[in-house]
């Protein structure tokens, strides 16, 4: 009978055997699961705080933006305001050099005129116009 009971013992053994190491493969499998779950907890970490830092820079960039539009827009309506400017200087720069060459003209008739009535003033002044004595001379020596 030793010999009876040795076997069914063993092939009761063999089901708590077999449920033992079933046991032992499903616990590897959780602990390689816990595992993997870690390093996947650590990566998601990693990449919230990366996604974190990249929503800070967004906004910081998104801010920076805003104020270089501002200026943008500023120098853009200086530049016109400038343009502006510049086009009326020109138009009255075109507006005193068309005055100062009627005043050069006018200036210049002016003169003409003041020359004619010195030049007639002088006439008046001297008398007659006189003769040289040479040419008298001339006259004589010749008859």
């Amino acid at each position: 009978m030793d010999d009876s009971v040795e076997p069914d013992r063993m092939e009761g053994q063999k089901p708590l055997t077999k449920w033992v190491d079933e046991m032992r493969d499903v616990i590897k499998v959780i602990t390689d699961l816990s595992e993997e779950r870690a390093r996947h907890r650590a990566v998601t970490e990693s990449a919230q705080r990366e996604y974190t830092k990249v929503c800070e820079d967004v906004a910081r960039l998104g801010a920076e933006t805003e104020r270089a539009n501002g200026l943008a827009a500023a120098a853009q309506r200086e530049q016109n305001a400038l343009r502006e400017e510049v086009g009326r200087l020109r138009a009255e720069n075109d507006q005193l050099q068309l005055e100062r060459a009627e005043a050069g003209d006018a200036a210049a008739k002016l003169l003409d005129e003041m020359k004619e009535l010195v030049a007639e003033a002088a006439q008046k002044l001297q008398g007659p116009p006189r003769t040289s004595p040479f040419a008298r001379e001339a006259k004589v020596s010749h008859s």
